[in-house]
């Protein structure tokens, strides 16, 4: 799993994209969440708080989100001084809470595991062009495939469960024009099988400060965003991925760049953002900027974690209390082919869903192919079903009911009820639509 990211919004029902100010700062700053009236501006809110970079800004829920030096942070506790901080602008302080750090969730030795490997044949590097992505092997545009027979099995084995080639026969678009937010550890912007497929332009590096969000090979959870984003682009080839690298090499970030990177997603046209990343801890700030991105009609998908044990991570353990099970934001656990709970995945009654999430062969940073493992890799097969089902011109809350009401069925009878809805079923996704 992974975690975090930070955008400037400007004041408007639809945020917009100001310059990107996040970087991953120390821990000597607060985030500040607060209620705004619909007279309150941006301008106005870092002009009253000394220090202050607006994260979300949203009028549309009435919240904004700030981060500010700890000093500024201890004149605005809920309840003491926040009517003198904020002089005379109608706002209200909703928590204060630090910039924490957030990690990829490893608790299990299995989970999130990549398993890096090369094309059959020992390639590194592909030239030529596709002509088949998913629902088939992956080739050359000669026709030769560059999968071995047992690589090519276990991918054939993963589409089938997901019922792919019937989705995208009935869903020609096949995500066109839909954009996913993967919020994660960066791409490999140069992977083959992504070319074409990323939205340069929207993307940022929170880590880095700047517009190249590229992964940096220094160990941990080296190609992780990359695993991610090629499993988004497998259920919806003509989808783009927005890279928004808020998580360093080693899986970690701060939860003001997560909070960023999910308004910035907002601002650059995403219907659908990935956290394949979580927290044990509740964050307000991070929950109001995913609050004012579901308020526009855009969904996210979570993943429930990796400790093998019952309740879920931060956000989506938030689902019926924060957010309304049918809000757009969708916890995703993992299942077995055979529809068994992972023994790695977190489950509760909470859970939205699940979806394959063991050795599934996806992008590898350097031109490689992976069998990737963990909850970070069942939830981005759920957002490119998202992303599919969006192309076909139906609406979000249309498609927030169709995913979970054609789902699979799981057959593990000692933990049914805490996995959601049942296993996602593109193919049946597909029929609601088509």
């Amino acid at each position: 799993m992974a975690v975090l990211a930070m955008a400037i919004t400007a004041c408007g029902t639809t945020p917009s994209v100001g310059a990107p100010t996040g970087t991953d700062a120390g821990g000597d700053r607060q985030l500040v969440t607060l209620r705004i009236g619909p007279g309150v501006t941006s301008a106005a809110l870092s002009a009253a708080l000394s220090g202050a970079q607006v994260l979300v800004f949203d009028h549309t829920t009435g919240r904004a989100v700030l981060s500010v030096p700890a000093a500024t942070a201890g004149t605005l506790a809920p309840g003491s001084m926040s009517t003198q901080a904020l002089g005379s602008l109608d706002a209200g302080v909703l928590g204060v809470e630090p910039d924490g750090v957030m990690k990829v969730l490893t608790d299990d030795p299995e989970a999130d595991a990549l398993g890096a490997t090369t094309w059959a044949g020992g390639l590194t590097t592909w030239a030529g062009g596709l002509t088949t992505w998913a629902g088939g092997a992956i080739t050359w545009a000669g026709g030769t495939s560059f999968l071995n027979n047992t690589d090519l099995t276990s991918a054939t084995a993963y589409w089938n469960r997901l019922g792919l080639s019937t989705a995208q026969q009935k869903i020609p678009e096949l995500g066109s024009g839909v954009k996913v937010a993967v919020i994660d550890t960066g791409l490999d912007m140069a992977h083959p099988l992504l070319q074409g497929r990323i939205d340069s332009a929207g993307g940022w590096d929170y880590v880095g400060g700047d517009g190249n969000p590229q992964e940096e090979n220094t160990g941990g959870k080296y190609g992780h965003g990359t695993a991610v984003a090629g499993i988004v682009l497998q259920i919806a080839p003509n989808a783009k991925v927005i890279p928004m690298r808020a998580l360093a090499p080693d899986g970690s970030g701060r939860i003001s760049n997560v909070t960023a990177a999910v308004n910035r997603a907002v601002s650059v046209g995403a219907r659908v953002i990935n956290l394949s990343l979580g927290s044990t801890s509740n964050s307000v700030a991070l929950n109001t900027a995913i609050s004012a991105a579901l308020a526009q009609g855009v969904l996210v998908v979570n993943s429930s974690g990796n400790a093998g044990t019952q309740g879920i991570v931060y956000p989506g353990a938030g689902l019926g209390t924060t957010f309304g099970v049918n809000s757009g934001l969708f916890a995703v656990g993992s299942v077995t082919l055979g529809l068994q709970k992972s023994a790695f995945t977190q489950y509760g009654a909470n859970m939205s869903m699940t979806a394959p999430g063991e050795l599934v062969l996806t992008t590898y940073p350097d031109a490689r192919l992976v069998k990737a493992s963990g909850t970070s890799f069942a939830a981005p097969a759920v957002a490119g079903a998202l992303a599919l089902a969006l192309s076909t011109g139906a609406s979000s809350a249309s498609v927030i009911t169709a995913v979970k009401a054609s789902a699979t069925l799981n057959q593990d009878l000692l933990f049914n009820l805490q996995l959601g809805a049942g296993t996602l079923n593109v193919g049946a996704l597909a029929g609601k639509f088509r």
